[in-house]
């Protein structure tokens, strides 16, 4: 599976910084829990992004169906649980519109992105991110107008993640120039995207005096 310009062979280190630089996200991971341990939510994101990087490691070294597979499934898990939560705690909606927020969005994900992709061939796979970035900014837009405090924290992880996945879409077109290719800013970005939202919610989240967990 040669998805990305860095894989040449089929060896475990055919993609060394592709892999490398998924510990990205286990530094965040790490940082987030010390930073917000004392937050009863802290367990999750923790764990998500700490899975986020594991997932993306093995199938930067292991590529196949189910590596893969996972890869898009703690992603998966990160932004079911940020969208609920985020919804609920930032935006104020009810529980239930909350989780049907959280439901309906992969699918738009995945229906939207399709049809970015059949028409914009450049964008390849990212057209999927596409449409998230789209939601994140949509996101932004409705706190911003309902002056929500921490708005601001959402505009700047949509800014970086338009960056990202600028990085992610051109990264065969520059394998001539650069053997290693650019995936691999991908991963920073992204690690920095999910710290900025993570604390964005944690501001939200002590704002509205949520439970600590007790000592």
């Amino acid at each position: 599976m040669y998805y990305y310009c860095e894989r040449t062979t089929d060896s475990f280190l055919s993609e060394p910084i592709n892999s490398i630089t998924n510990l990205a996200f286990l530094i965040v991971a790490i940082f987030i829990y010390k930073k917000y341990r004392d937050q009863i939510y802290v367990n999750v994101f923790y764990f998500s992004i700490f899975f986020i990087g594991i997932g993306s490691f093995l199938f930067h070294t292991i590529p196949s169906k189910i590596t893969g597979l996972l890869d898009i499934l703690f992603i998966l898990i990160f932004i079911l649980i940020y969208i609920y939560l985020i919804s609920y705690c930032l935006l104020k909606l009810n529980k239930l519109f909350s989780a049907f927020h959280a439901f309906i969005s992969p699918f738009l994900y995945f229906y939207l992105g399709g049809i970015l992709k059949s028409n914009f061939l450049f964008l390849g796979d990212s057209s999927f991110y596409v449409i998230i970035l789209i939601h994140l900014y949509i996101i932004f837009l409705i706190s911003f107008i309902k002056k929500i405090d921490f708005s601001l924290h959402i505009l700047l992880a949509a800014l970086i993640f338009t960056l990202s996945i600028s990085f992610r879409a051109v990264d065969h077109y520059f394998c001539a120039e650069n053997i290693h290719g650019t995936h691999f800013v991908w991963h920073i970005c992204n690690s920095l995207v999910l710290y900025v939202l993570v604390n964005c919610f944690y501001k939200a989240l002590i704002q509205t005096s949520a439970p600590k967990i007790p000592s």
